[in-house]
């Protein structure tokens, strides 16, 4: 989804109840929902965050990774289900904040940011700590949380 129409069209259809999957060119879930919202006209942006706040269900953001044993590639995702939580921060503009609640949300929601795959993915041996560090959203602050776990 690239133009106003497109994005409009979508959230009408989900707003009328159709089940709606598509794709955006962004990392993250933060960058989908502003790259979503940043399409529209400054006056109407506050209407898109409210509709996407009550019709966005999911995002799933995808990276492939070179495997560590050099066999093909391995993929690294983001999953972010939607509460109230994630809900508030879209309406208010607070995407910013979602990474926050999407690691949090882990063993209730199933979900989980780039950077806690990356650290699965790691200590199983799927990728290299290179990889990880390379791919991760902040990697000083990977590294960090790599020594706490």
């Amino acid at each position: 989804m690239r133009d106003t129409e497109t994005i409009d069209i979508a959230l009408k259809a989900s707003e009328t109840g159709h089940l709606v999957l598509s794709t955006v060119h962004t990392t993250d879930a933060s960058r989908t929902i502003n790259r979503l919202v940043s399409v529209f006209p400054a006056e109407e942006q506050a209407m898109v965050r409210m509709r996407l706040a009550d019709s966005l269900k999911a995002t799933v953001s995808q990276r492939l990774l070179p495997r560590a044993d050099g066999k093909g590639r391995t993929v690294a995702l983001e999953i972010m289900i939607q509460n109230k939580s994630v809900e508030q921060y879209i309406r208010e503009d607070r995407t910013s904040e979602i990474k926050d609640v999407i690691e949090k949300g882990r063993d209730t929601y199933g979900t989980q940011s780039f950077d806690q795959h990356l650290s699965q993915l790691y200590r199983e041996g799927v990728i290299t700590l290179d990889t990880a560090r390379s791919a991760a959203t902040n990697p000083a602050d990977f590294q960090r949380a790599l020594e706490f776990d």
